[in-house]
C-alpha cells in the first residue's frame, strides 16, 4: 500500500505495458483529484480488462506508476444492500487489521475506534466507515475497487450505489474516500450511474488495448529480420483486424503470414492462420469462405500431426468444431452435425474427453433441430458414455450438465420447460424476498440497530427456505410423472452431481447447505438405476 507518488513523466525507455501504465497513471492524476468525486468508473475495451487489474495491482507497491491513493479491492457478492454493506465493511476492517504493522511503520499506531462500532449495515454506513478509515490513515485518499463476484439484482445494486452517492459527507472529508467500478466499452454497464450522479462520478477512459500492446511487445522483442518477431507482429495484426471486423484485411495479412510460415516450415502455424481467417469470414457471415479456410486449416493440422507436432491433433479437432459452428450459422444442421461428430472422433485421438463430449453434444443438438430425434438421442448417449469414464471432479465443470439437460429435453421437452418454469418462479420469489428485505432495511435509516437487521435477515432466510421447499415439491412431482428415459437421465445427474439435480438451471440450497442440514428435506422421487443406460450407451 504505497504512500508516495512519483510522477512517471520523466524520460525513460519503457516497454509497451509500462507506457500504458504511465498514461493511465497520468489520467488518474488529472481526472480524479477533484474533492467532489465519490466514485470513478474506469473503462477499457472488453478484451483489455486485465490491464485495469494490472494497474490496480501496481498500486500495492511503491513505484513510479503508483498514485497517491490507497487502493483496496473488495469482491464480496451482492445479494441485498444491507448484507453487501456489512460484508464490505467487514472486509475493510480485516484489511486494515492485516496491514496494521505496515501502517505502524508510517507512524499510524493509534487504534481505529470506529472499526468496532455497530450499526453501519447500509450504503451510507459503509461510506461513513470509509471516510473514517481515510481520516485515521492521516487523511489518506482511499479508492475502493468494487468487483462483486455475483450481483443477484442489478436494480438492487444500483439502488445501493445511489444511496452511497447520496450519503452525507463532512466538507473536510470531501474527496477522501471513493468507490471504483470497472466498465467496458461494449456494455458500458455503469454509464447510467455516471449520468445519474454526474456531480460525484467521473468516467476515466483507460488508454489500454491489449492487442496494440501485444503488437508493440512483438516489435520490441527482436530485430526486424527475426522471423519469429515478424510472425508475432503479423499474427497480432490479424487479431486486431479481426476485432475490427475487416475479413478482407485479415485475409491479406494471413497471406503474408502463411508465406512466412511456409518458408520457416511452421506447419502448425499455417493451421492457426487458417482458423483465424475462417473466423473472420464467419464473423462477416460469408459461410462458404469461412468453411474453406477451416478445411485448409485442417489439412495443415493433419500435416503438422504427421510431422510430429504436439498440437497437430488438437488443431484438427478445433478445425472440425469451427466448421460445425459455421454450418450451424449457415442453417445447415445435418452438415453441422457431421462436422461435430468428426470433431468428437478426432478428439478421441488426442485424447481429450471434454472435446469428445462437446462434439457429440453439439452434434446431438444439430440432429434434434433438423427433426432426427433418434440420431440426436443416439449421439447424446455417445457423449454420456464418454462422460461416464471421466473423473468425478471434472464433470460438473465441463459441458456434461448441459449434455444431460439436452438429453432430458429430447425425452420430454414440455416437462423440461415446466421444470425450468419452477426454477424461474423460485428465482422470482427469491428476488422479491431480497427486494422486500432491502426495503425494510432502508426504512431503518443509515445506522440500523443490529437486532433489527438480524430480524430482517431471519425473515429473509425463512422466505428462502419456503421458496426452496415449494420448488422441490413441484419439481419432484414433475419428475415422478416423467417417462423412464427422462427419469433415468435425472437419476444419472443425481449420481454425478448432487441428490437434488433436476436439469438446468441447477438450483442449489439457498444457504448452500448439504441435504443432511436442510430444515425439511423433501421426499425425492424414486428413480430407475441409470447403470443399464451407461452400459448400453
Amino acid at each position: 500500500m504505497p504512500t508516495t507518488d512519483t510522477h512517471p513523466s520523466a524520460a525513460k525507455v519503457r516497454n509497451p505495458v509500462e507506457k500504458r501504465m504511465a498514461k493511465l497513471h497520468d489520467l488518474w492524476w488529472m481526472q480524479t483529484h477533484h474533492p467532489h468525486l465519490r466514485a470513478i468508473v474506469l473503462r477499457a475495451p472488453v478484451h483489455s480488462q486485465r490491464m485495469l487489474d494490472a494497474f490496480v495491482t501496481l498500486q500495492q507497491f511503491d513505484s513510479e506508476y503508483s498514485t497517491h491513493d490507497l487502493f483496496i479491492r473488495l469482491d464480496s457478492g451482492f445479494e441485498t444492500g444491507f448484507t453487501y454493506s456489512h460484508a464490505l465493511r467487514r472486509l475493510l476492517v480485516q484489511i486494515y487489521e492485516h496491514n496494521k504493522a505496515q501502517f505502524a511503520e508510517q507512524g499510524i499506531t493509534a487504534p481505529w475506534i470506529e472499526a468496532e462500532q455497530a450499526g453501519f449495515d447500509s450504503a451510507a454506513g459503509f461510506m461513513e466507515t470509509g471516510y473514517s478509515l481515510a481520516r485515521h490513515l492521516n487523511r489518506q485518499v482511499t479508492s475502493v475497487v468494487l468487483q462483486p463476484q455475483r450481483i443477484s439484482s442489478q436494480k438492487g445494486f444500483e439502488q445501493w450505489f445511489d444511496a452511497a452517492m447520496q450519503a452525507p459527507v463532512a466538507p473536510d472529508d470531501a474527496g477522501l474516500f471513493r468507490l471504483v467500478l470497472f466498465d467496458d466499452d461494449a456494455t458500458r454497464t455503469w454509464q447510467p450511474l455516471a449520468d445519474r450522479h454526474a456531480a460525484h462520478v467521473t468516467v476515466v477512459q483507460a488508454p489500454v488495448d491489449i492487442l496494440e500492446t501485444t503488437r508493440e511487445i512483438a516489435a520490441q522483442s527482436g530485430g526486424g529480420g527475426n522471423a519469429q518477431v515478424l510472425y508475432r507482429q503479423m499474427y497480432t495484426d490479424m487479431l486486431t483486424l479481426l476485432h475490427h471486423g475487416d475479413p478482407a484485411a485479415v485475409e491479406r495479412k494471413a497471406f503474408e503470414a502463411t508465406k512466412l510460415a511456409i518458408r520457416e516450415g511452421w506447419i502448425d502455424q499455417r493451421a492457426v492462420i487458417g482458423m483465424v481467417t475462417g473466423g473472420a469470414w464467419l464473423q462477416a457471415r460469408d459461410f462458404s469462405r469461412s468453411i474453406g479456410h477451416y478445411r485448409a486449416a485442417r489439412a495443415a493440422a493433419h500435416e503438422a500431426d504427421a510431422a510430429g507436432s504436439p498440437v497437430g491433433r488438437t488443431l484438427v479437432v478445433q478445425s472440425w468444431m469451427s466448421e460445425g459452428g459455421a454450418w450451424v450459422a449457415a442453417g445447415d444442421m445435418p452438415q453441422g452435425a457431421r462436422a461435430f461428430e468428426e470433431a468428437a472422433l478426432a478428439a478421441k485421438q488426442v485424447p481429450h474427453a471434454m472435446f469428445v463430449i462437446e462434439g457429440y453434444r453439439s452434434a446431438a443438438q444439430c440432429w434434434g433441430k433438423c427433426g432426427e430425434h433418434n440420431k440426436a438421442l443416439d449421439t447424446a448417449l455417445l457423449g454420456i458414455r464418454e462422460a461416464h469414464h471421466m473423473p468425478d471432479a471434472d464433470r460438473p465443470t465441463s459441458t456434461v450438465p448441459q449434455l444431460l439437460h439436452d438429453l432430458l429435453h429430447m425425452h420430454d421437452p414440455n416437462r423440461c420447460e415446466r421444470i425450468a418454469d419452477c426454477a424461474a418462479h423460485y428465482e422470482k420469489q427469491v428476488l422479491q424476498a431480497q427486494t422486500d428485505a432491502d426495503r425494510a432495511a432502508r426504512r431503518l435509516g443509515p445506522h440500523p440497530e443490529t437486532g433489527a437487521i438480524q430480524a430482517i435477515e431471519e425473515r429473509l432466510v425463512q422466505a428462502y427456505e419456503q421458496a426452496f421447499q415449494s420448488l422441490l415439491k413441484a419439481r419432484e412431482k414433475l419428475i415422478a410423472g416423467g417417462s423412464e428415459g427422462f427419469q433415468t437421465a435425472v437419476a444419472l445427474g443425481r449420481q454425478w452431481f448432487h441428490q437434488a439435480w433436476a436439469g438446468l438451471p441447477d438450483i442449489r440450497h439457498p444457504l448452500d447447505l448439504d441435504i443432511q442440514a436442510w430444515s425439511n428435506p423433501p421426499q425425492f422421487a424414486v428413480l430407475p438405476d441409470p447403470q443399464p443406460m451407461l452400459e448400453g450407451a
